[in-house]
């Protein structure tokens, strides 16, 4: 169970911004939007309801479950050391999990706006 509820409260609104933008902004986007650029010039498009868009809309969510990952593997390891400091150890994680969210939807939004 997750520990801190107000920190994955903001992290679950942290990445679900992105996924209400996809949707929003579905219905401006052209077909087919930029997914790749050379510099300052696309070289590879997709339709606005691929995968890869979608994928992109859910980068926050993937960027949460990445670093819970790593905390339960890491827990694992060093359980010893993290019996012992668990305070400090929940504090630390917890602002971790909340700003690897922040910026993996920081970067979708960023990627959705630009395909607009």
């Amino acid at each position: 169970m997750f520990k801190n509820r107000m920190t994955f409260s903001l992290s679950a609104v942290a990445a679900t911004i992105p996924i209400l933008l996809y949707l929003y902004l579905y219905k401006q986007m052209p077909d087919f939007v930029p997914v790749h650029y050379d510099g300052a010039v696309a070289d590879r498009f997709v339709l606005k309801g691929s995968y890869e868009v979608i994928l992109i809309s859910l980068l926050g969510w993937l960027g949460f479950g990445i670093i819970r990952l790593l905390q339960l593997l890491l827990r694992r390891v060093f359980l010893r050391s993290y019996l012992e400091n668990l305070a400090l150890i929940h504090r630390l994680w917890n602002a971790a999990i909340l700003l690897v969210t922040v910026l993996f939807s920081a970067l979708g939004v960023y990627a959705l706006l630009a395909m607009v």
